[in-house]
């Protein structure tokens, strides 16, 4: 297309985010929700009806997907008879974006992007969904270093590996050569080229350079790339073998699914040496650490080694240009050693004690060595209490005293009250709740609210089967218990419930305000009932058990 269309369906283009091969992208406003989506028109007209119809199927299909590395998609449809998809819009960057840029990453943070991407893949294959144009383009990492895959379906409008010009459809560099000879394709194809998304995240440098031009069409099926230890010689030997197993020519002869290329992966990730871990030291001031142990985070044993000391992160984050939203990387806390073989204790200083003033000698004999290793000067008889130990002795006291005081109030710190003990158990229960609504999967749903009256069930069921896409989005929750019966709770809860329809008609959108019963059965909390809350129930008793 020319020029940027204004709006297309009934998205408000806002401007292009790129172009590619398939076609070009825009960031767009939902305005009927107030949202940000991305839209990828893909470029050409499309005039054999079976070819958009497979399309679309593809695309329903698609939308259907619930996975935190699959971006979502919203919407589909034609703009002069262009075929587009609307999708939510991932605020981040593009694996082709870090690789262009030669992104100085930890070996952990490459190993969670590709475990991820063997995640999100692994969840279409089961559903029976094959991406078909794997590449770092089509993968986005966002600000929390969390990977999400785009582009599902839309390989699929040509019906095969060409499109309907004839040209060949996604990058050949990353094409597996079942694919690129024109063979049936299943789920081991996408892990060819995420092999070859692998190699070259690892180590900068495409598995199969060239193109068409230069017999990448007759090498790729034919050749294997360099190892990656002659591109890269730091890499553990077992990495080498996963990437060279998923780059097996033979289907056959690779990962017999992608789950358990990334159970692979992750046990190498598990046995990686201290070098991706970045390191805090404790610096003491003014002695030096006897104790070399890491102290454990977040417990009192920490607290005396900050206490007195200087905390800094030894990171090259800065000077290796590493993203500010990639993952973080576990720490862990060292004291810094000894300088000399003199160590000396970490308590404090005795105060020599005030001399008698009936004593007739002086103790100009006396050799006691303080504990900061040097001889104090011989004390006066009658000499009177200097201004400064005064000061040192009030302050050393002061501590004492407050001290005890804070022990005194720690001891009687109240016991966390039944409902601050069971939240985390009632919000994973009313999480699981919303989590069977969004997957549309009644064998959840029944998990977690067992007494669901067959009514509701079969209305829910009814909703679940119209609906090709639901989503569930908590407003706002506030939980109460019942102070006769720890057993029982209550949770107000305002959400959003949005469904786009089987149909192919526009998504719609219910706000309610629900009174949510929940029963404690074990250690398991479980949706007990379900009402509408009256426009006073905010803070009211716990309702009746009913539900919708």
């Amino acid at each position: 297309m020319a020029t940027s269309p204004i709006r297309i369906g009934d998205f408000d283009v806002i401007r292009q985010l790129g172009s590619g091969g398939m076609g070009d992208v825009y960031l767009a406003r939902d305005s009927r929700l107030d949202r940000q989506v991305a839209i990828k028109v893909v470029r050409g007209e499309v005039r054999d009806q079976a070819a958009l119809d497979r399309f679309f199927r593809e695309a329903r299909a698609a939308a259907a997907l619930r996975h935190p590395n699959i971006v979502t998609i919203y919407a589909s449809g034609q703009h002069d008879r262009q075929p587009y998809m609307v999708m939510e819009f991932v605020d981040g960057e593009s694996l082709s974006d870090v690789i262009r840029q030669r992104r100085n990453l930890m070996l952990s943070d490459r190993l969670s992007y590709l475990e991820q991407i063997c995640s999100g893949l692994h969840y279409a294959h089961l559903a029976g969904i094959v991406h078909r144009d794997v590449k770092p383009a089509n993968i986005m990492v966002d600000r929390q270093g969390v990977v999400r895959i785009l582009d599902f379906g839309i390989a699929r409008i040509e019906g095969s590996a060409m499109t309907l010009d004839g040209t060949m459809v996604g990058s050949l560099n990353y094409m597996s050569p079942e694919q690129m000879l024109g063979k049936v394709v299943d789920p081991r194809s996408d892990m060819f080229s995420l092999g070859s998304v692998a190699y070259e995240l690892l180590c900068y440098q495409q598995a199969f350079r060239g193109s068409m031009n230069d017999g990448l069409l007759q090498r790729l099926p034919n050749e294997d790339p360099p190892p990656l230890s002659s591109v890269r010689k730091d890499l553990p030997a077992e990495l080498e073998q996963i990437i060279a197993k998923a780059l097996q020519k033979s289907p056959d002869l690779r990962y017999p699914d992608l789950e358990a290329m990334r159970d692979a992966i992750l046990e190498v990730k598990r046995g990686l040496g201290q070098d991706d871990v970045r390191t805090i030291v404790v610096r003491p001031r003014g002695r030096n650490a006897t104790d070399a142990t890491p102290a454990p985070r977040n417990t009192a044993a920490t607290k005396p080694a900050t206490s007195w000391g200087e905390t800094t992160a030894e990171s090259s984050d800065t000077a290796s240009g590493r993203p500010a939203w990639a993952t973080p990387l576990p720490t862990r806390v060292v004291r810094s050693g000894s300088q000399s073989g003199d160590s000396h204790q970490a308590t404090p200083t005795p105060i020599p004690a005030r001399p008698s003033t009936t004593t007739t000698s002086r103790r100009s004999s006396s050799t006691t060595r303080s504990p900061l290793g040097y001889s104090p000067l011989p004390l006066p008889l009658a000499e009177p209490p200097s201004l400064g130990r005064g000061i040192l002795v009030g302050s050393i006291l002061g501590i004492c005293v407050i001290a005890a005081l804070s022990a005194v109030s720690w001891t009687r710190t109240p016991p966390p009250s039944p409902l601050e003990r069971e939240r985390p158990a009632i919000n994973e229960a009313l999480e699981r709740f919303r989590s069977a609504y969004r997957t549309r999967d009644m064998a959840a749903m029944l998990l977690v609210f067992p007494t669901i009256p067959s009514q509701a069930e079969s209305a829910m069921q009814r909703t679940f089967n119209t609906c090709l896409v639901y989503e569930v989005t908590y407003d706002g929750v506030r939980v109460g218990m019942d102070p006769g019966d720890e057993t029982l709770a209550t949770a107000d809860v305002r959400s959003s419930h949005t469904c786009t329809p089987k149909s192919g008609g526009r998504e719609s959108t219910t706000d309610k305000h629900d009174l949510i019963s929940l029963r404690k059965d074990g250690d398991t909390w479980l949706v007990d009932g379900t009402s509408q809350a009256p426009p006073t129930a905010a803070r009211g008793p716990r309702p009746a058990r009913q539900t919708r």
